[in-house]
């Protein structure tokens, strides 16, 4: 008979095989993991930077938008409604610059209205017509219009006599046979009064001393001034131009939103106002200073002049 006798060899080579077919495996479920994880980050990090982009874009365009307005009652309407859906947003100082700037206005404009209504010279046509006017433009179909005081005003109007239709009161010229001697203060027939008493007046008041607190405003000062880049079409053709912007400016020195006022250009007026914009978005400025506190600043003009041969 024969002893079967096992190899130690063999023995190693089959644990050697067995470890390689282990590492094999450990390496090919580490690289699945990594390609799983690569996906997951690729699928979801621009997803979310989209999204926050796109939130941005639509609260600028929001913005821009609202301060296009040219009438002033749908500005205003139109800036609180931003404030309502962006609360957070970096523009809200300068959104409520603009609004208190817009109902200080529409208050005069509610006093300039009131102060027509109950003038007594004047007819209550004109009134009706000066209180539809500001019902018109202010009233109550725009957001924060006066609804409730148009109504108490016009109920008021309406109760009012008008002046133009009221009968004379002047008494017709008569002759009196009381003799023009007779003071308007004696009766006629009556006895003669006697002497009144030495009216004394007070002695004169001092005039009252008025003081008026001067508050110490400095206004914004370029920290960081950026030219505009010159449009390669007008540099090309040497066509000139002249750009006025008015620049809202907050707190911290930056441009929170620019506004056209002039352009003067043969041609390529769209690109000198795009240059002229981006500029003045770039600049940095010192704030406007009130009493030594920075303050946000409505309506600084700035002027960009393009010259190709400077």
């Amino acid at each position: 008979m024969y002893q079967s006798i096992d190899d130690p060899q063999d023995e190693l080579d089959a644990l050697e095989r067995g470890d390689k077919r282990m590492v094999i495996w450990a390496v090919a479920v580490t690289c699945l993991a990594l390609i799983g994880a690569l996906i997951y980050w690729t699928n979801s990090g621009p997803e979310t930077k989209t999204e926050d982009d796109s939130f941005l874009r639509a609260e600028q365009t929001t913005y821009r938008r609202a301060v296009s307005e040219l009438a002033a009652p749908m500005r205003r309407a139109r800036l609180q409604d931003f404030l309502t859906t962006y609360p957070e947003s970096h523009y809200k100082r300068a959104v409520e610059a603009q609004l208190d700037v817009i109902n200080l206005h529409e208050t005069q404009r509610w006093q300039e209205v009131n102060d027509i209504v109950f003038a007594p010279r004047i007819s209550q046509d004109e009134k009706i017509t000066a209180l539809d006017n500001f019902e018109a433009k202010w009233g109550g179909a725009l957001l924060g219009g006066r609804d409730d005081d148009i109504s108490a005003l016009r109920k008021d109007l309406m109760q009012m006599e008008d002046s133009a239709n009221i009968p004379s009161r002047k008494l017709k010229d008569l002759k009196s046979p009381i003799p023009v001697t007779v003071p308007d203060t004696q009766l006629a027939g009556g006895p003669r009064p006697a002497a009144p008493p030495p009216i004394t007046r007070p002695a004169p008041q001092p005039p009252k001393t008025i003081t008026t607190v001067k508050r110490n405003i400095v206004p914004p000062s370029a920290r960081r001034n950026v030219k505009p880049r010159y449009p390669r079409k007008a540099m090309r053709r040497k066509v000139d131009a002249l750009v006025v912007l008015k620049l809202n400016i907050d707190e911290k020195g930056r441009v929170a939103m620019t506004e056209l006022v002039e352009v003067q250009a043969e041609r390529y007026e769209k690109d000198f106002i795009r240059a002229a914009e981006r500029a003045a978005m770039r600049t940095r400025f010192n704030p406007q200073t009130v009493d030594g506190k920075p303050q946000a600043a409505v309506g600084v003009v700035r002027r960009y002049r393009f010259d190709p041969g400077a």
